[in-house]
């Protein structure tokens, strides 16, 4: 049994009244029944014993309200009812992280890109609502759980883009191309063979920076299509989660695009990382 059941059984409200209720009553009643059981020699009885003896204080409230919670837990009523809290506070506790991981990237991105997380972030927000205001059978649930985790990943995602970018020198190509214009006239130019074997090396090594800078547009240019197509996919989730149009379908999709997401997040980040450890190397 999961122990947050058994903690929402044990503080279930009509339980812990079931305690208070319990003790008070005890309490008023017992000290009546010690005296009323004593014997007309001054001694007491068993059962004014039993009324005086703290098992009856607090060991009777206490058995009183286990019985409750176990009844809790073996309702089906309040295990449909837990779940649903649950449910809901871990759809609440997914935007509210969205929301944190949101803010903070935010502040790092240009004007164009910070237009387009706060799109995204409303979308997301009216299908959370358009979910919690309305009907919650669990296809709804699902489909909402993957959108915000494909929310979640776009985040992410628009990071990744945000730092690759970053890095990409937009102006690096034109200037290497100049470079390798200049050196290669001062090597035709050049007497002494080792220098022009020296320069030769130096544009060999430009030729292949610039190589390696037009692969990485053209990563940067997948990744922002990729992240086009996750705005298109939110936009069109909210139409059917308010439109009550969520289907099977939908959600095999939904759960693809998330899983697609995630693996291209790993990947990047992976490529990255030995990019970077490859520049550490070449220094």
């Amino acid at each position: 049994m999961k122990p947050g059941l058994i903690k929402g059984a044990m503080f279930l409200r009509r339980n812990i009244i079931a305690l208070i209720a319990s003790y008070g009553i005890l309490q008023y009643m017992l000290p009546r029944l010690f005296y009323a059981g004593l014997t007309a020699e001054g001694t007491a009885n068993a059962g004014a014993l039993l009324a005086a003896s703290p098992l009856a204080h607090y060991g009777l409230p206490l058995i009183i309200y286990a019985a409750f919670v176990a009844q809790s837990l073996f309702s089906n009523d309040f295990r449909k009812n837990f779940e649903r809290r649950e449910m809901i506070n871990e759809i609440k506790k997914m935007s509210e992280e969205c929301h944190v991981n949101a803010r903070n990237l935010k502040k790092k991105l240009e004007l164009n890109a910070q237009q387009r997380l706060t799109n995204m972030m409303q979308e997301t927000d009216e299908i959370v609502q358009s979910f919690l205001s309305g009907d919650k059978n669990p296809l709804k649930v699902r489909v909402v759980q993957q959108s915000l985790k494909l929310t979640a990943a776009y985040i992410k995602l628009a990071d990744m883009f945000r730092v690759r970018a970053f890095a990409s020198d937009g102006d690096k190509i034109s200037q290497l191309a100049r470079r390798i214009n200049s050196n290669a006239g001062n090597m035709n130019n050049a007497r002494d063979p080792a220098i022009a074997n020296e320069i030769r090396r130096v544009i060999e090594a430009d030729e292949r920076m610039i190589e390696s800078l037009k692969n990485e547009r053209l990563e940067l240019e997948r990744i922002d299509a990729r992240l086009q197509y996750m705005e298109s996919t939110i936009g069109m989730l909210k139409y059917n989660i308010i439109s009550n149009l969520e289907s099977d379908d939908i959600l095999n999709t939904l759960e693809n695009d998330v899983h697609e997401a995630s693996a291209l997040n790993s990947v990047l980040a992976d490529r990255y990382d030995e990019r970077r450890e490859e520049s550490r190397m070449r220094l």
